[in-house]
């Protein structure tokens, strides 16, 4: 974790926007540790520039940023969402885009916090943007969000091991992004959750 706490502190806007998440739920704020480790360990196999990586890592942490805005009686929930629970939820990248106003943050940067929940076939939110439309690095962290919501512990459900998170994917479940991108746990399989 050093390093993340490095890079963070190096980036003194992240480092504002990471503690105002901590302080509002420490449980997201280290959901979106997760997902970046998850995020990067793509990168790595995807051999993306130095550029790609450093926005996929500052992305990947503050994807989640929008849910300041969410009331914490629905953040922190012990239990599955309501209806109306869930919408509001679903404003949380919208609520993100606001933050980043605020700060000066590249366009792909921006495109993470947005776009992180759409789907290969625009079933997502909250644009339902489909296919190429969806930002690639968004794409890497709607993947490594979704693998860490599976694998992860949550307090109402039975967390799934690496293995079945990576055959729920494989065999193109409600998390696949898009229809080759499965390629990407192959060289993954066989880890398990605690290696992220």
């Amino acid at each position: 974790m050093a390093n993340y706490m490095s890079f963070i502190f190096k980036n003194m806007e992240l480092c504002f926007l990471m503690r105002q998440l901590s302080m509002k739920d420490e449980f997201t704020f280290l959901h979106s540790y997760r997902v970046t480790k998850i995020a990067l360990s793509f990168a790595s196999f995807l051999k993306l520039t130095d550029q790609q990586k450093r926005e996929l890592q500052f992305g990947a942490l503050i994807h989640d940023i929008g849910k300041l805005y969410v009331p914490a009686h629905i953040l922190t929930k012990k239990g599955k969402l309501s209806k109306e629970e869930f919408d509001e939820m679903k404003k949380h990248p919208l609520f993100g885009i606001r933050v980043l106003q605020d700060y000066h943050v590249s366009t792909e940067i921006s495109h993470i916090v947005l776009y992180h929940h759409e789907r290969w076939d625009g079933k997502g939110y909250p644009n339902k943007q489909s296919g190429e439309n969806i930002p690639f690095l968004a794409r890497l962290v709607s993947l490594a969000d979704s693998l860490e919501a599976m694998t992860g512990i949550r307090p109402y459900r039975t967390s799934l091991t690496w293995e079945e998170a990576y055959e729920e994917i494989k065999k193109g479940g409600k998390h696949t992004i898009r229809p080759t991108i499965n390629h990407f746990f192959f060289v993954m399989n066989g880890k398990s959750r605690d290696s992220y």
